[in-house]
Parts: C-alpha cells; structure tokens; sequence
C-alpha cells in the first residue's frame, strides 16, 4: 500500500466481514481500494434493518464496494465470483463465519442439520451425555442462538460448572443465555454502531466503549 494503489478484497458478509473492510480502509485510506464480497444477501443481513442500514451508510461512506456475489474460487491477482466475473485483487481477507469441522461428521455424536454437535441445555450431547460442548462447534437443540462470540464466550462458565458437577455426581445446571445481547459494530473511523434489540445508534462513543471492552478482553489473555 504504501508504494501505491492496493486493492483488497474482503470475503464475508456478517459482522467480521464489514468490521474488517472498515477497519483496513480507515488505516489505508486512498492508498487501497477495498471491496466486500457478501456471498450473496446483503452486508449484515441477520442483523436488524435499523443495524443494517446505518453499516451499509458507513461502507458507502468509506468507498468500499459491495459486491453481492459468491466466490467461487481465489487465485494470486483474482477473485472469481460465482457469476462469472473476476475480482482484481492483490490481497484476499477471509472472514466467513463459523463451520463446522470435518471431523465432527465421523466422531459418532448427533449433529444438526448444519453439522454442529447437537446438545441439550446442560450443555451435553444428546447422544452422548459424557461428552460436552459450547462454543461455535455446538448448537442447542431447545435454543436457537446465532453463532456470536459473545454466547460463545458466556458458555465457559456454565461449561466449566456441569464438569465439575458431573465428575462429581451432582445435579447439573441448565444453561439459559439470554435472547438479546449488546452488540458493537466498529465503523473504522472511529464511529461505532451500538443495538441492543430493535434499537440502534451510531456514535463515537460507541467506539470508544466498543475499543474498552475488546482491549479489557484481550489483556485477560496476556
């Protein structure tokens, strides 16, 4: 970037995705031409349509292009979209969101119709109840969640308990995680969309509470 024009492509349409794209054109500003590659639907398009629309004011903002496409295939100067068509590119960003791993296809257990370890509210899998799961590679079976971080990481706790429990033969505590959760959105210029719900806002604020969090975050891990 720094000896010219660089063009970026970003491969995701959910939140990692459009956070990226902001972010990396926000630090190369016009010394990069960024486009979003959404798969299809358009940027964000589990989140609320309020959420929606103020991330796709801050894409058109910032001269991402958007481009409602598959791809199909990567290669060194290329994207190549399911409609036909390639994609310049001198750099490609994956941010696709969560599968589930290949292996959980042979590992025995039951599995949802997306692959995921099935489990019930203990966190145990259906079919096997000494085996336990939370996090991206598990879906509950009574609760429909979105793949987030956030119920990922409010799992561990609750994980941690019913082991504990379980080795010692006590009764096991149901895991509930709560329909609504806060959501950030960074909007690269130091703007950030905040929702909780049906409501949203977009602020500096936001960004600046957004940044505590995530830095608080990671230093527990230093």
């Amino acid at each position: 970037a720094e000896q010219g024009g660089l063009s970026v492509a970003v491969i995701g349409a959910g939140a990692a995705g459009a956070e990226l794209a902001l972010a990396i054109q926000y630090r190369l500003a016009d010394r990069a031409r960024i486009s979003l590659v959404t798969g299809g639907p358009p940027p964000l398009s589990e989140y609320p349509m309020p959420v929606q629309q103020l991330a796709r004011a801050a894409l058109r903002r910032q001269g991402i292009t958007v481009i409602e496409d598959s791809c199909a295939q990567i290669t060194a100067h290329h994207v190549h979209l399911g409609g036909g068509t390639r994609l310049q590119c001198d750099a490609t960003v994956l941010a696709i969101g969560s599968s589930a791993p290949a292996w959980l296809a042979g590992s025995g257990l039951a599995l949802d119709q997306r692959g995921f370890i099935a489990t019930a509210l203990t966190l145990q899998s259906t079919s096997h109840p000494e085996v336990f799961a939370a996090g991206d590679v598990a879906s509950s079976v009574a609760l429909q969640r979105p793949k987030s971080g956030v119920f990922a990481v409010r799992a561990g706790p609750p994980l941690a308990l019913n082991l504990r429990r379980y080795l010692g033969a006590a009764a096991l505590q149901e895991h509930l995680p709560k329909l609504r959760s806060l959501n950030l959105l960074a909007c690269g210029r130091r703007s950030a969309i905040v929702s909780w719900g049906s409501w949203s806002a977009q602020s500096a604020l936001a960004w600046y509470w957004k940044d505590w969090i995530d830095r608080r975050f990671v230093a527990k891990y230093r």
